[in-house]
């Protein structure tokens, strides 16, 4: 009998590495050097990337924009930054509540949504946001998930 509880779905390494390796490959076609953290639907870290010459605190900026996106239940790291603007007290204050990482409500993050079911997120650091977001865009959409429910 079910609880009515909804279940959760936890994104696989092999994903993770998949999208990391795409996010990697799209960022060198850019001609950037990023950082990226893929965490599961609870939040927790399961792959993280550093390409060379990406300065070391964008691995975390990254990872705390991804943990953002998922614990708030797959909202993108863009609209968590309006968020932010809109109510800097309760935002400015939430960063530390994160466990294991810092709650970042900034742009680039995507939620990762496979068949409608909030897989987890995916974040980058270290170019500006708009690319950031283009690239993690590419990479979530490159495993075949979305940054949308539906």
């Amino acid at each position: 009998m079910s609880s009515g509880n909804p279940v959760l779905t936890l994104i696989s390494y092999e994903l993770a590495a998949s999208a990391l390796a795409a996010g990697v490959a799209h960022a060198k076609e850019l001609g950037v050097r990023l950082s990226f953290a893929v965490v599961d639907s609870a939040g927790h870290l399961v792959a993280a990337a550093r390409m060379d010459g990406a300065p070391f605190i964008t691995t975390e900026v990254a990872r705390g924009k991804a943990f953002a996106s998922a614990a708030t239940g797959g909202q993108p790291g863009a609209a968590l930054a309006q968020r932010f603007n809109e109510n800097p007290m309760v935002w400015g204050n939430a960063g530390p509540l994160g466990y294991g990482a810092q709650l970042l409500p900034a742009a680039g993050a995507f939620p990762i949504f496979k068949d409608g079911v909030l897989l987890g997120a995916m974040g980058a650091s270290g170019a500006p946001s708009a690319i950031d977001e283009k690239v993690v865009l590419h990479a979530i959409e490159s495993i075949g998930a979305s940054d949308r429910a539906a």
